[in-house]
């Protein structure tokens, strides 16, 4: 049964808790996090989906989109500009961060190119010094007041959700995991015929057409290479769990879209940034995430889906924006906004304390900390050893 009464309202208040491994390695583990609930009727397109729930979204001003210059967030921006202007409602109001002195972080050329393509005449713009640290008071203030947020960054939003106080927030999560983490594109274009062979493609298109038990040995998920201070003796067992969940991933663009839906990650962002937005009074809106998109979009791509992240993007956004925006390489990188002043010297003071002494090497975890951007990870670390050491936390 669920919590009621006061132990119920302060559920209600508290970040969804991290398992053991998750806390070790500061990474979303598997699915079952998230309910999908029953599909949305209709036949309709995926862009028409998306319309429909920027539609609601635009209704309550002020609408802003957390607006960073990528590929989803202009995503998001441009269709939600079309939705408004269609429809005779507010525009949205494009807020976007700039990191001073952050290289790393610099988007202003791909935010330009937007905005001038889409005509914007109301584009925000708040500068950040070191305030959006991981354990600086923006992000103390929601980890006093929920617990540990995941992800570890969702302090980020805070400047933009404050914004839209009484309003909604758009965002342009997770465009990366929906379009571009599709393990079997590959092999399924080539089942498909949608593209030539290549000699490693016998060994795609087997494991794709393989039960899960037969794709496990194979499976090499990212997380492992990305979290060194996980103890030698221990990493088996990770790399088992791990595997057997890579392993499940289903070959089907349209099967894949039900998998998605249930990782455990959005679950998690989700809940997260929900908590800083409830404070504000602000309703945050992800809309490729949404249902009705999700349905939509495993209906239309079918079995073999779309291909890769920029086919996928280009068929379905195409109009919307510059191609070059759509094909563009890479992304902009936030950590080493995120490892400021505050976070550098808790690092250098610490003691080893408030981690998994089974599971994480202090040493190697110490280590990573003094990388010039340490691995995302590392980041969840920091601020599980910093709440623990403030002592004992509402339940």
């Amino acid at each position: 049964m669920p919590p009621s009464g006061a132990a119920g309202a302060a559920a209600e208040r508290r970040a969804l808790p991290l398992t053991a491994w998750e806390r070790a390695t500061g990474m979303a583990i598997g699915g079952g996090g998230l309910a999908a609930g029953p599909r949305p009727a209709g036949g309709a397109s995926p862009r028409a989906a998306l319309d429909s729930v920027l539609a609601r979204a635009l209704a309550r001003p002020p609408c802003v989109v957390s607006f960073s210059g990528g590929r989803d967030s202009s995503v998001v921006l441009a269709a939600a500009v079309a939705t408004a202007r269609r429809e005779g409602l507010a525009p949205p109001v494009a807020v976007t961060l700039r990191f001073a002195g952050v290289a790393t972080a610099e988007e202003s050329g791909w935010q330009e190119l937007v905005v001038s393509h889409l005509g914007l005449g109301d584009w925000e713009r708040i500068v950040i010094g070191d305030e959006l640290d991981l354990i600086g008071p923006v992000a103390r203030s929601g980890l006093h007041a929920h617990g540990l947020l995941w992800p570890p960054n969702t302090h980020l939003h805070v400047p933009i959700l404050e914004r839209a106080r009484g309003g909604g927030m758009l965002t342009g999560w997770d465009g990366d995991g929906l379009f571009g983490s599709w393990r079997w594109a590959r092999a399924q274009a080539v089942i498909h015929r949608r593209t030539d062979p290549r000699p490693r493609d016998l060994l795609r298109v087997g494991l794709a057409l393989a039960p899960p038990a037969v794709r496990r040995p194979w499976m090499r998920p990212a997380v492992l290479g990305a979290t060194p201070w996980v103890r030698a003796e221990r990493r088996p067992e990770l790399a088992a769990l791990l595997g057997a969940d890579a392993a499940r991933e289903p070959r089907r663009w349209d099967e894949r879209i039900d998998h998605y839906r249930g990782r455990r990650y959005l679950a998690l962002g989700i809940r997260s940034l929900e908590l800083l937005a409830r404070e504000r009074d602000v309703e945050v809106c992800h809309p490729l995430l949404h249902p009705a998109f999700l349905t939509a979009l495993g209906r239309d791509g079918g079995a073999a889906g779309y291909g890769g992240r920029t086919t996928a993007m280009g068929r379905l956004f195409g109009d919307l924006l510059p191609a070059a925006l759509i094909e563009r390489p890479g992304k902009a990188e936030f950590g080493r906004a995120l490892w400021s002043g505050e976070s550098r010297a808790y690092a250098r003071a610490w003691a080893g304390g408030g981690v998994d002494p089974a599971r994480v090497d202090p040493e190697r975890l110490a280590r990573e900390w003094t990388l010039p951007s340490p691995r995302f990870g590392a980041a969840t670390l920091l601020q599980l050893a910093w709440l623990a050491a403030q002592g004992p936390q509402p339940k």
